[in-house]
């Protein structure tokens, strides 16, 4: 496993971290690991291997450090040692395992397990002091440029001690001034923010209830109308099968009709069909239109002052109501008076002087021309036969 290496400079700052205490914890977290390299094996290997690694690569001398006081810099001094401690191990290490530089006789050996998980913490907390050390550069820079410029004004303006301190004073109480005003403007837009928050979440609460019984209703409306949808449908499959049921009847019913019908014309041609062909029947009805004719014979000759188109000379009483002759002989008289009246209006154009128009014309209008609505034909009358006593019924 490799690690990326790292400069004296990252641990100038490392005194916060109190390397001997985490060293102490860290040999208290693994009592196991250090039990394991306490074996007097893996110390003469790892001596050996330090030894090796040294003669083949001697370390540069470590960079000074930056401008600092001397205690501070005689405090780093154990965590430097440590994590170089451990540096070279691993280097050490991986060198064994590579077998690159080590002399021949000597294996790869892999590194143990409990090792390895040291090594890893111990990367672990250096990368932490690395980020420490990161934010202690950052805030000492801001002093320093803090105090530069302090030092720039006082040697521009040619100001003492006492005079950079009481500006300096008047520096920090305008700032604390700033600072109440920033610190009220805070205040205020604090107390708009929780004024808007419990607004919002009375708001929110609202919606909330309002939504929850908007969605309340609109189960409701759905359960009810499902309810509603599954009777309709039910009330419509029902009325179905009832209207099926009944047109079924009702084509049964009229199934037995038409058979009943079917029964009964054949039975009414099949009483027809004897009816007509009984020859005594035929024959007595011969002898009826005998008698009435022989009957209207006598008449005749008994009454010879009735006229002969008398209707009761006729042979078709049997046949035609007397008030049906009545109404046929008001029909002829009125047909009659019509062609009277058409022929009289006729001649009455016919007897009218001409206009000049007209005779200039040369012409005579004909009689399509003159708008008159032609006369109902006039049927023809009826045959001497007919009023004779010896007619035929047609029967």
């Amino acid at each position: 496993m490799n690690f990326p290496t790292s400069s004296a400079n990252d641990f100038a700052f490392t005194l916060n971290a109190r390397p001997d205490a985490q060293l102490q914890q860290q040999q208290n977290h693994h009592p196991q690991q250090q039990a394991h390299f306490s074996s007097r094996h893996l110390q003469q290997q790892q001596q050996q291997l330090l030894q090796l690694h040294q003669q083949q690569h001697p370390l540069p001398p470590p960079p000074s450090p930056p401008p600092a006081s001397s205690a501070t810099a005689q405090s780093f001094t154990a965590a430097q040692q440590a994590f170089a401690h451990a540096q070279y191990q691993q280097l050490a290490l991986m060198n064994g395992m590579n077998g690159g530089n080590v002399p021949n006789g000597m294996g790869g050996m892999p590194t143990p397990a409990g090792q390895q998980a040291e090594l890893n913490y111990i990367y672990g907390m250096v990368e932490e002091l690395s980020r420490q050390l990161a934010e202690n550069r950052r805030v000492t820079e801001d002093i320093v440029s803090g105090l530069g410029r302090v030092r720039s004004r006082a040697r521009t303006q040619g100001m003492s001690n006492e005079d950079l301190i009481h500006n300096a004073a008047d520096d920090i109480r305008a700032q604390e001034r700033n600072l109440d005003n920033f610190i009220s403007i805070l205040s205020e837009s604090l107390e708009k923010a929780k004024y808007s928050r419990d607004a919002n979440a009375t708001l929110l609460t609202q919606y909330a209830t309002v939504l929850a019984a908007m969605l309340k209703q609109f189960h409701e409306y759905k359960a009810k109308h499902v309810t509603d949808v599954a009777a309709w449908h039910r009330s419509y499959r029902s009325q179905l099968a009832e209207a099926r049921a009944e047109n079924s009847r009702l084509r049964e019913q009229i199934w037995e009709m038409q058979e009943r019908a079917g029964k009964a014309n054949e039975a009414l041609r099949k009483f027809r069909r004897k009816y007509d062909e009984n020859e005594a029947r035929w024959d007595r009805r011969v002898e009826e239109v005998a008698a009435r004719q022989e009957l209207r014979f006598w008449k005749r000759m008994a009454m010879p002052e009735v006229s002969d188109d008398d209707p009761c000379w006729s042979d078709d009483d049997d046949l035609i109501d007397s008030a049906e002759k009545e109404r046929l002989k008001e029909l002829e008289k009125r047909v009659a008076q019509e062609q009277l009246a058409g022929s009289q209006q006729m001649g009455e154009e016919y007897s009218r002087p001409q206009s000049p128009e007209s005779s200039m014309m040369g012409g005579v209008p004909m009689q399509r021309d003159l708008g008159i609505p032609m006369p109902m034909p006039v049927p023809p009358p009826r045959p001497s036969s007919a009023t004779s006593s010896t007619g035929s019924s047609g029967q």
